[in-house]
Parts: C-alpha cells; structure tokens; sequence
C-alpha cells in the first residue's frame, strides 16, 4: 500500500498505538483535509472542498460528517477520528468516491506526486474529483464521464472505455454490457463512430440503442465508477492523457515548466484540447513576457473564447489556477504517479 505522506494519517491507518486522533479545532489542516475528503466520498454532505478557504478546517459540518459516518458503519456516536474510525474511512466501499489525496494513496495505491497531484486538481475542477461525474450532454458533446470528462462527440469517451475492456472484459460486459457481450461490443463500436456516434450540432444518439445520456446507461456508468479496478484505470489513463499533453507543452511553451504553470496548462488542454490550448498560448505569447503575465494573457483569452453563459465559471477556473497554494511556483518534476 502506498503511504499518504501525512505522518498522523499513515499512523492511524497503520494502527499505531500512539497516533494523535484528529478532531474539532485540530491545528494539522493536511491531516484534517484528508478526512474531509474522505467523508466526502463516503456521502457525506456539505463538507469543503479543495476549492473552499475552510479545507482543512475541522469544525461543526466536519463533526456531524464523522458522526454521521461512524453511526452508519454501526462504530459508537462521536466526533473523533480515532485509527479505528479512519480504517473504516478509507475501507468502507465509497459509494462516491472523489480523488483526494487520502483515496488516492490509501484506497487505490497511487503515489501522490508530481501529475497525480495535479490530476486531483483539475479533477475538483472538472467534475468536483467525482470517479461517477457524468455531463448529459448539457454542452451537446453526449455524454462526458469520469474524473477528466472523457466526452463523447470529441472520441474520448471511447478511449476510457477501450481502457476499462482491455483491463477486464469481462468486468465490462457484467458492468457497462449488462451482461450482453454484443452489447458491450457495440458500445465500443458505437462511441468509436464519427462524433463519438452523436449529432454534431445537438450531441444526441445516432442509434436509440446507445442513448448513453439516459438509462439504462446512465445507471451503468455509475456502477462503472464504483469499481475500484476501474477507478485505477481512470487515474491511469488521466495520468497517461496528462503525459502526452505536457509532452506538447514543453516543445511549444519550455517556459511553462513551474508546478502552478504545468496544472493550468495541462487543465487548459483538458477543456479546450491540445490545438486550443496552443492557439490561446499563441495568441498571447510575447517575447520578453513574464510567466505570471502570459498565465493571466492565456486565462482572459479563454475566457473570451467561449460563449457568455461559460465565461464567469471559466474565468473562476482559471483564477484557481493562478491562486490555488495546492501547486507551487516551484519547479515541475513528475513523480512515478502509478499504482505501487
């Protein structure tokens, strides 16, 4: 098992008799947003997020979270997160599941470092780190699922779902197949057809049988995103998508190479593609230009690049990128990033 990297948190996971709990008012705000995090996969509702100034403060909404949680595992009513407590935290199936720095080591045994730290930042931006995200074809693209929003009229949908069949085929025609090997086959078909197998201009179905934006599939994707093994594949796959964006970067911005520069461009790309998000740097780029300058150039240029309804979250977007203390103006140095 991967080690979360938080002293407190890998004692009490690893039952070490003298672990500090961690409860109201605690001072260890790492230690307090693992917790938060994982209360938040498990239902619980209302507690902050990476986004939110109170992440990592333990206060009231923290305590009835644990409350809560301890009651529905049957542990005894509190508000304390003892090595009992935050064992079943991270082993009680989540029934959603976020990417967060506890999850990711503890539950999926993931190195947190280097892009799957960036991952679980442009995660909380795409679809709050949810594994189940799912867009229903709000942005006419179809459906668009999973921690990075693998859509379906741009073709990415298929390649998640390539990822998932060549991981386990036969998890994919119990899960996604409803058990129907033809079906699951067509799926696959289905999402590798022009548009991702949707109209251009609406992104609905071309074939009623694969309307994956209403039920049955949407009760399937759900329980694809519940699958561990399958979770793995979301963060393998985002991570590989992740390389082989910041591989494009580097040959055409080498000066973005700052942990803070890295996740804004690599979440750039993940909302506008590779060619947009070359075309907004382009656009803006200018000999002798600061780094902090040419961010903020590229942060209004994609705001104005979009349609009057997306600009005020797309702006928010890219501010939290330019602000957020989760990345540093440090230099970017990848880490292993793949399950131990």
């Amino acid at each position: 098992m991967a080690l979360c990297g938080i002293s407190r948190i890998d004692d009490l996971m690893a039952g070490v008799a003298a672990a500090a709990g961690i409860g109201a008012g605690d001072p260890d705000r790492e230690a307090v947003q693992v917790v938060q995090s994982l209360l938040t996969g498990q239902g619980e509702k209302g507690l902050p997020s990476l986004l939110s100034a109170d992440y990592g403060l333990f206060g009231g909404v923290t305590a009835a979270g644990v409350n809560s949680f301890r009651a529905r595992v049957g542990l005894p009513a509190g508000s304390q997160i003892d090595s009992k407590v935050f064992q079943s935290l991270v082993k009680t199936p989540a029934p959603a599941a976020i990417i967060s720095r506890g999850y990711l080591t503890l539950a999926l045994d993931f190195e947190y470092d280097g892009l799957a730290k960036i991952l679980s930042v442009v995660a909380q931006m795409e679809g709050a780190g949810k594994f189940g995200a799912l867009n229903l074809n709000t942005d006419k693209a179809g459906l668009s699922f999973g921690l990075i929003q693998w859509a379906q009229k741009p073709g990415r949908l298929a390649e998640i779902l390539n990822a998932f069949f060549a991981a386990s085929a036969a998890d994919f025609v119990r899960i996604l197949g409803g058990g129907d090997a033809n079906l699951a086959a067509g799926l696959i078909a289905h999402t590798k057809r022009m548009d991702g197998g949707v109209d251009h201009a609406t992104g609905r179905t071309m074939n009623s049988d694969f309307d994956l934006a209403n039920e049955p599939w949407v009760g399937r994707f759900r329980a694809a995103a519940l699958w561990i093994p399958f979770q793995k594949v979301q963060v393998q796959t985002a991570l590989s998508d992740f390389r082989s964006s910041l591989a494009m970067i580097r040959r055409y911005a080498p000066q973005l190479n700052s942990e803070r520069a890295v996740g804004f461009m690599l979440d750039l790309t993940n909302q506008c593609g590779s060619s947009g998000a070359r075309a907004i740097y382009r656009s803006v780029w200018k000999d002798g230009m600061s780094i902090g300058d040419l961010l903020r150039g590229m942060a209004n240029e994609s705001v104005e690049r979009v349609a009057d309804a997306w600009k005020a979250g797309t702006l928010a977007r890219r501010e939290h990128f330019l602000i957020t203390a989760f990345l540093s103006d440090d230099l970017f140095t990848d880490g292993p990033g793949t399950a131990a």
